[in-house]
Parts: C-alpha cells; structure tokens; sequence
C-alpha cells in the first residue's frame, strides 16, 4: 500500500529518464516510479515515485542539487483506495464497446462488446476521453465497414484499444508498449478478457521489436499516445502501415491537432474524420 509520495518536474526526456533511474537505487527503493511528459510546450516531464516506507530525504535533497527540481513528498492516508476508486468509476459506453471494473459486471448487456478493466490497474481504466474517442473512432469504422487483417496497438497501456479491435475483428492482434509494467498489466487484462490466444504482446520502443517489423505492413494502426512522441513516430508509421491502410491517432490535445495532422499530411497521408471529447483530439487518417 503506499504510504509516501515523491513529486518532482525536470527538463527533457533525457534528463527525466536518467532521474528517474536514479530514483529507483535509492534506499529504501520505491516500488514504483513514473514518468510522464507535461503536454503544455515547456518540455518538462514529472517524475513521481512511490514508497511503502518514508524515503530517505538527503538522498532526495542530493537528487535535487544533481538535477535542479524541487520534490515534493506527501504522506498518503491509509484507505483502500481501489475500493473508494470503483465506487467513483461507472461503466464507460463508446459505440458498441464498453469497458467496465468486474465489480459493475452483472449491470453490462450481453450485446455490448464488454472489457474489464480494474482500476488498480496503471496506464488507464479507460475512462480518459483519449480512449474514448479512439474507441468511438474504431466503433465508426466497424459502422463505415472497414475490414481488417493485420492490427497493431502502440503504446498499448492497459491494452484498451487491442482487446477492443480483437473483439471485433477474427484476426490476430498485436500490442506493445515500452513500459514493462505496462505490458504486464496489459497481459493480465488479455487473459482476463479471454483475448490471451488473440493478441501477440511485445514490450517495444515505437516499432523497434523485430517481431512488429516482421508482421508489417498493418492495416490498421492504433496509437494513443501524446502529440510529441506521434509526431516522431510518423516516419516509422507510414513505413510500417498498408497502402490505404488506417491510423487512429489520440492522446492530442485540441490545440495540438492542426500540428500533428499537418506532421502526418507531410509523411503521406490524409485525413478521414476527426473527432473531439473534451479538451483532447482523436484524427483517423488513412495511407495515400
């Protein structure tokens, strides 16, 4: 259970990363710590870490001379917070998906294309407007009468968006991420869903694994992931995806859209319908 909390921001991925690393040696050693880019244009990520036991603070104060940050550390209330989450998290209804904790199981129709997903699960529920937007993308495809045979999901997380085209395409699935503990949720979540046979998982940096490469040309791609990390990404997407194949593209910020659209027009391909929930964009595009 967590006990303590340590939050710090720093410049660039680069230095993030190496923080981040270093975090993770110190004593005693948090069992978990993430990394995530701060979407605003600044260029600085938060680093957050969490300890079951009070961290040592000259450790974090040597960490913070070393890196320039400022930490801030919080002691965390003993409750069940998984309990107090499910109460708060109902069932999310995208087109003909749903996704939803087991403890709302009993409530799901059986015509609804249901995906369990427990909120003490990391990288997602599959509540963020992100998600919901590139399932209600997949939902219209389905409805536009796309078919598919070679899937990929990058950045996969809880593995949402596989098990969601899995369950409506008979073809196989891939899925990967470059975050261990994200591909091991993930796999969890696979067997779980009964999709464990239907979906190949790879821990991978962008297309990096061999095994993706290999299974190219897909024609359809799937990346929810941030603008920055799609807009690098594009080169390597337009290399691995069919002619007239698909992309559904999120983690995007309105404000951002026109940038990473305009990134993707440049490689070769064009627009199909975009969509926006909130303060965030999904772009469908398909492969000139």
């Amino acid at each position: 259970m967590i006990c303590y909390t340590a939050f710090g921001k720093a410049f660039g991925e680069e230095n993030a990363t190496k923080l981040s690393a270093s975090i993770e040696r110190m004593t005693p050693k948090p069992f978990g710590v993430g990394v995530f880019q701060i979407e605003d244009g600044t260029g600085f990520w938060e680093i957050g870490a969490y300890f079951t036991k009070k961290p040592n603070l000259l450790e974090l104060s040597i960490l913070e001379t070393v890196f320039d940050i400022h930490f801030t550390v919080s002691k965390v209330t003993d409750k069940d917070w998984v309990a107090q989450v499910n109460r708060q998290l109902t069932p999310v209804y995208a087109g003909r998906f749903v996704v939803f904790g087991s403890h709302d199981k009993k409530s799901i129709s059986i015509n609804a294309k249901g995906l369990c997903i427990e909120a003490a699960t990391a990288f997602g529920t599959g509540h963020h407007d992100t998600t919901v937007g590139c399932l209600l993308a997949l939902n219209s495809l389905v409805k536009l009468d796309y078919k598919f045979k070679n899937i990929v999901d990058v950045g996969c997380g809880t593995g949402v968006l596989a098990m969601a085209a899995a369950s409506v395409y008979s073809c196989q699935v891939l899925a990967s991420d470059i975050d261990s503990v994200a591909v091991r949720t993930a796999r969890t979540n696979f067997a779980k869903n009964g999709f464990g046979n239907r979906i190949s998982l790879f821990r991978s940096r962008g297309f990096e694994n061999y095994s993706l490469m290999e299974r190219a040309p897909f024609d359809l791609i799937l990346a929810n992931i941030l603008a920055n990390p799609l807009c690098r990404l594009a080169k390597d997407i337009y290399k691995f995806c069919r002619t007239s194949g698909i992309i559904v593209l999120s983690g995007i910020l309105n404000v951002q859209s026109t940038r990473v659209e305009n990134y993707y027009r440049s490689c070769g391909f064009c627009r199909l319908f975009i969509r926006q929930i909130g303060e965030w964009t999904t772009i469908v595009m398909i492969k000139k």
